[in-house]
């Protein structure tokens, strides 16, 4: 009877570790991914790409209007009434849309040489110098003392960019010209003016910040270059400095490098995420250094929303990938449970990743004293509640939940390798743009596959010497003489020695895990199998065992 009533006792506990064990798995919060479904949570109610789309219809910038929507899939009544205003009013098909500042402009070209209605980057249309010489007497009727001070960078003896009085100085008096439009427009905001400004003055005799304006200078280039009017207009108002339009520019022209063929499609969802969240360095953050696999989770969150979009980018970690257990039984009872926590995790994502940690902790508690006490009716401890029952009980949860992690988030134990941001902006009209910032090297950040090595070999030497504490504590409960304990203590010698014994087959078996590219941690992972199993056996050996054996013979004595 007490064998039945402990055997279905333990296998009630390991149902309920089972269960808790179920339920974590199906809470949508991951150390180094983020959830589709938590995403797509996130997303829910924040503005839409269709919205977005629209409300730039609305202000006539057709262009912007045009993007955010082919960035999302594309939208056929819209793609239609755009087409119907360009066919009405033939150059806004020039500009991207309903631009007064640059129509003025752009009849000055049209008088000398008239030109088919056709989409233009702003660049292409300033790469002539009879253009640009236009350009030029059109913002000098400004009174923008703003505009005037701009103009008179076009002097500057530069450095980085041909300056613009040599005969290869059309990209530098292109740039220029194109900042003092977008002043004119007022399509340069406040804190870039004043960043912009300052940085203008102390160029004069500092030579960093020289090579600073001389970049955002490359970075209006490198949009320009596919960006019309409108377009433009609609993307650099959400610069707040000059080297922060450098450092989007940068990465916008890395990241489709990355993509081959789909470089194009890369550029526009890249300026449609930013158009959606205005907030650059999200964008840069996200997607320096990343590739088409970072372009494309940055797409399809773009596709969720506004909140889906600003999620991913906060987490700063791609998408999860469907793991290989997630066979269509474990689909149908998890995704459930999956769908009505994701609210919850897309509002508090950390809070939910530690509740999902404590039911695997607590899952693997039950699992494990479950299975452990499963044919054994006596317990080696006085109570399950005893201060070693329970820290032999947390230790074992914690390997069964480590157990667990490795299953359902193996690339949170992946080996991490950051690469530098994009190199240097290079164009096809320059020869040499500037001098590179930083060899572009490949970084290896102490991975996590590494830490979860250790923290796991020093969780289980733990566990070996909670068990060691219990096995001397039933000893030293036991009512017998000091003689009879002595033997036993004899006899457990190899027990009391398991530490090191587990510590070096662990520290073999990394080593050859890691020659044959199954594992990829660090050396240092595999040594600390040793290191920790000398250390933990050393402890149990000398400061309990010793100490208990010296009392033995002085009371046997």
């Amino acid at each position: 009877m007490a064998f039945f009533w402990n055997f279905t006792r333990s296998l009630a506990r390991m149902l309920v570790g089972i269960a808790a064990l179920v339920c974590a798995a199906s809470i949508p919060a991951h150390f180094a991914s983020v959830n589709s479904r938590t995403m797509t949570a996130a997303g829910t109610g924040t503005q839409t790409p269709q919205s977005l789309a629209r409300l730039y219809l609305d202000g006539v910038k057709l262009s912007a209007a045009s993007l955010v929507a082919d960035s999302a899939g594309g939208d056929a009544n819209l793609e239609e009434k755009i087409e119907s205003l360009y066919k009405k009013r033939p150059l806004w098909a020039v500009s991207g849309g309903d631009e007064p500042f640059f129509e003025a402009f752009y009849s000055t070209l049209e008088k000398s040489s008239p030109r088919k209605a056709a989409p233009e980057c702003v660049y292409a249309l300033l790469s002539t110098q009879d253009n640009r010489g236009r350009l030029l007497n059109f913002l000098r009727q400004s009174n923008s003392a703003i505009v005037d001070r701009i103009l008179k960078l076009r002097s500057m003896n530069s450095t980085l960019l041909p300056p613009v009085f040599t005969s290869a100085g059309a990209p530098l008096d292109a740039a220029i010209l194109t900042t003092a439009l977008l002043a004119q427009t007022g399509d340069l905001n406040q804190k870039f003016l004043r960043e912009f400004n300052s940085t203008a003055e102390q160029a004069k005799g500092d030579s960093a910040k020289q090579e600073e304006l001389e970049r955002f200078f490359v970075a209006v280039l490198a949009l320009s270059k596919d960006c019309d009017w409108t377009l433009l207009r609609s993307v650099m108002p959400n610069f707040s400095s000059p080297q922060q339009a450098y450092d989007f520019a940068r990465t916008y022209t890395g990241v489709s490098q990355k993509c081959g063929a789909g470089a194009a499609r890369a550029k526009r969802a890249m300026l449609a995420g930013l158009l959606m969240i205005q907030d650059p360095a999200l964008c840069v953050r996200y997607l320096s250094g990343g590739g088409e696999e970072e372009i494309l989770d940055f797409s399809r969150a773009y596709c969720n929303g506004e909140g889906a979009l600003r999620f991913l980018l906060d987490r700063n970690q791609p998408i999860k990938k469907r793991p290989f257990w997630r066979t269509e039984p474990a689909d149908r009872l998890i995704s459930p449970m999956e769908s009505r926590f994701a609210p919850a995790c897309a509002k508090y994502p950390d809070a939910m990743l530690a509740l999902k940690v404590a039911l695997a902790v607590l899952g693997g508690y039950f699992l494990a004293r479950g299975f452990f006490r499963l044919f054994e009716v006596r317990r080696d401890t006085p109570a399950w509640f005893s201060p070693l029952a329970l820290a032999r009980g947390l230790l074992e949860g914690a390997v069964v939940a480590t157990a667990f992690f490795l299953l359902v988030e193996p690339e949170a134990f992946a080996i991490k390798i950051n690469s530098e941001p994009p190199p240097e902006l290079k164009f096809s009209f320059v020869e040499k743009l500037a001098k590179t910032i930083g060899e572009e090297t490949m970084k290896l950040e102490t991975d996590t596959a590494t830490l979860a090595a250790v923290g796991m070999f020093l969780v289980i030497q733990a566990l070996v010497y909670v068990f060691c504490l219990i096995r001397l504590a039933s000893i030293k409960r036991l009512n017998a003489p000091a003689q009879l304990k002595l033997k036993l203590l004899e006899n457990e010698e190899n027990l009391f020695d398991l530490g090191l014994y587990i510590g070096l087959g662990g520290t073999v078996i990394s080593l050859v895990l890691l020659t044959i590219g199954v594992v990829t941690a660090s050396l240092m992972a595999a040594y600390t199998s040793t290191l920790f199993g000398i250390l933990f056996t050393a402890f149990v050996k000398i400061v309990h065992v010793r100490r208990y054996k010296r009392k033995l013979l002085m009371e046997a004595q």
